[in-house]
């Protein structure tokens, strides 16, 4: 490990990050790690271009009575990469799956951040009772695709090139896949400020997997139109300075839906990565008023 990977890892831990622990199960769907036996189950969900690493060892704490699941999302991380799948129901139905081959047969309280928030939304409007709560961190909810294309593209002109689907963007993206050593060690150097495992799981992905899920489950679904359909308690936490949240529009949400509660606090959209205690006592809030 290189000097600039070292000092950001030591950085994390300070912070509160530490690699997680737990043992890795390959499902037909996802491949997911689970710790802990026993109690109500967990799910944790990882955002776009990231894996289930993003979740770090602070977030451990919750398997001591309850049973973890933290899974990489299809084509993220080391689950299966098809060729086509990454709508909403896809992504749902991957999760779904998961759980059942894992025999896990009551509902999850889960932990979403930014896509995963989406997909935790998905399962919740198609299939009830599969969810018992969502706590969804930095969700990109939008009243339509022009709002929610402002907001994904504000963050910085670099996030520009990638985040969005285009030429420059796919030539990066299939570059990566094809030196994906090189592109992790890349992106270790590239982003100090990050743990080394998440910004290295950061390329594990393939340009179908980044672009389709990018198009059809974050920019095309309008994703707040499932609301009605999903009946568990959902608590929004935003960032006060995170710009791909709409702030002004979960506040609506909040004030017209008996179940959805707002909780905005200090900081960006890597809540969960920054603030993991406050993120992991959110996730517990829900197992406790089950």
């Amino acid at each position: 490990m290189g000097g600039a990977a070292a000092y950001a890892l030591r950085r994390h831990r300070r912070a509160g990050w530490i690699p997680p622990a737990g043992r890795t199960v390959p499902t037909s769907s996802l491949s997911v790690r689970v710790l802990g036996n026993t109690g109500p189950p967990v799910l944790l969900l990882h955002g776009l271009v990231a894996a289930g690493s993003y979740w770090g060892g602070a977030y451990d704490r919750l398997a001591d009575r309850h049973r973890l699941v933290v899974p990489d999302l299809l084509g993220f991380g080391r689950s299966p990469r098809p060729a086509t799948g990454y709508g909403p129901d896809g992504h749902a139905d991957a999760v779904s799956t998961c759980l059942d081959e894992l025999g896990i047969d009551e509902p999850v309280v889960i932990g979403a951040h930014s896509l995963g928030t989406l997909i935790a939304l998905r399962l919740a409007a198609t299939a009830p009772g599969l969810v018992a709560g969502i706590a969804a961190f930095g969700p990109p909810l939008y009243p339509d695709r022009r709002t929610a294309r402002a907001h994904v593209t504000a963050t910085s002109p670099m996030s520009r090139l990638f985040v969005l689907p285009g030429g420059a963007a796919e030539l990066a993206c299939r570059w990566v896949c094809d030196h994906r050593a090189v592109a992790a060690r890349l992106a270790m150097l590239s982003h100090p400020e990050l743990p080394p495992e998440i910004a290295a799981g950061a390329v594990e992905h393939t340009w179908t997997s980044y672009s389709s899920t990018l198009q059809e489950v974050i920019l095309d679904a309008e994703a707040a139109s499932w609301l009605p359909r999903v009946h568990c308690p959902v608590h929004l936490v935003a960032g006060s300075r995170d710009p791909v949240v709409d702030h002004a529009y979960l506040r609506l949400l909040a004030s017209t839906s008996e179940t959805i509660q707002l909780h905005e606090r200090p900081g960006r959209h890597d809540l969960p990565l920054i603030e993991p205690d406050a993120c992991r006592t959110r996730i517990a809030s829900l197992l406790a008023s089950r």
